[in-house]
């Protein structure tokens, strides 16, 4: 494109987030050599949400299949000049100019998400139209947040209080010991800039050694074509301490959650998301790994009180099995303005009042990209000639400042 110094999209919003039901406003820069005689000048704009993987044919491995499926949330145009006429002609004044643009988002749409397998974006497209020749297009993609309200889903946001016994025996007849263990998470509900604090509080009596504790904040992902599905799970961190450890004592792992998408993407039925919380002791004897599931809910707007754990569970002795549990019955918390000094449940090791999950006096949050993006935007049915289409893209999300947790190891 000889004639055009410059042509492309840019935000009035220096961070190119918004919510749905936000209007969207920005401007077309233009920057031309020469006058240009063109037919017209138009915004597109769209939000889809796309999935694609190859794998090999269950009826024939010698040949791959390509799965797919996609999801229009809406598509608008909006002409900034244009003629009626066929033959009739705009000119486009030789320089820098600029064109405003706007439009209003829906409501009822997904957040944006990036993965090799499948994304929810949403892009603005403008298209010079250039009689008898290729248009000139360029895009440019924007962050849009749906809100997950952690105290609209309180009952998911329970701390975790999971009680056991692991028995030792290597002989039926000869029994090696026991070690009660007590894993306690805050809340299983948390915002990007949180942390997820995992305590596991044990007594060991028996000869065995605890090795490691591991604690992994996991990523859950279903994508569905039209014929089939796609699970992906990836560990987006995880937070280790090695032994030896001492017979009896606390162990506590803390997880920061980064910037990353709310739990479920609401609205968009191709893609779904979920995080977990797995907590892992490693012990001396062979095959005597325990290992814990905690669904987690990650949200954009932080519970307003804590969520407190249920009471602790007494863990009865048992010889006869290997792992004895308790049953986990969660606390129902009091509505805001019924809540008190005198009516929120405690717990007995946990400073719960310098734990994350408080609703702390915090600024605004800041919207960072996520770790992962998508090394271009260009869609799948898009043509290789558009400026822009090559720009790597990532996601921003909300991110809270919250102070550093004091409960430590």
């Amino acid at each position: 494109m000889p004639s055009l110094k410059l042509f492309g999209v840019t935000f009035d919003r220096s961070n190119a987030t918004y919510m749905p039901g936000e209007t969207v406003s920005g401007k077309i820069i233009l920057d031309t050599i020469k006058e240009k005689q063109v037919r017209g000048l138009y915004v597109s704009t769209k939000g889809i949400s796309y999935v694609r993987w190859t794998e090999n044919d269950s009826s024939d491995d010698s040949k791959m299949r390509t799965y797919s499926n996609s999801e229009e949330y809406y598509h608008f145009k909006y002409n900034i000049f244009s003629t009626q006429d066929f033959d009739s002609r705009h000119k486009l004044p030789r320089g820098y100019n600029q064109y405003p643009f706007s439009f209003q988002l829906p409501n009822n749409i997904p957040c944006s998400f990036e993965h090799t397998n499948g994304y929810i974006r949403y892009t603005v497209k403008a298209v010079i139209d250039r009689p008898w020749k290729f248009d000139h297009e360029c895009k440019a993609a924007f962050t849009v947040i749906s809100n997950l309200d952690l105290n609209l889903h309180r009952e998911k946001c329970f701390g975790v209080n999971d009680g056991m016994r692991k028995s030792f025996s290597r002989l039926c007849w000869c029994g090696k010991g026991s070690m009660d263990l007590q894993i306690t998470v805050p809340s299983s509900g948390y915002v990007p800039g949180q942390t997820i604090s995992t305590t596991l509080n044990y007594a060991n009596y028996s000869n065995e050694l605890i090795t490691k504790v591991s604690a992994t904040l996991l990523r859950r992902l279903e994508f569905y074509a039209t014929s089939k599905s796609l699970s992906n799970v990836k560990v987006i961190k995880k937070a280790s301490h090695f032994g030896p450890f001492p017979k009896n004592g606390h162990i506590t792992s803390e997880i920061l959650v980064p910037p990353m998408a709310p739990s479920y993407l609401q609205y968009c039925k191709i893609i779904n998301l979920n995080y977990e919380l797995v907590v892992s002791v490693h012990i001396s004897t062979p095959c005597s790994k325990i290992k814990r599931t905690y669904p987690l809910l990650i949200g954009t707007i932080p519970l307003y009180y804590p969520s407190f754990p249920p009471p602790y569970n007494v863990v009865p002795h048992s010889s006869n099995s290997n792992v004895t549990k308790t049953a986990i019955m969660p606390v129902p918390m009091p509505r805001p303005e019924q809540a008190s000094a005198s009516n929120i449940p405690t717990a007995p090791t946990l400073d719960l009042a310098n734990s994350s999950s408080f609703n702390l006096d915090i600024p605004p949050p800041s919207y960072e990209e996520c770790m992962s993006g998508t090394q271009n935007i260009r869609d799948h049915n898009e043509s290789d000639f558009v400026f822009g289409a090559n720009t790597f893209f990532a996601p921003r999300y909300p991110v809270f400042n919250y102070p550093a947790p004091s409960i430590s190891a």
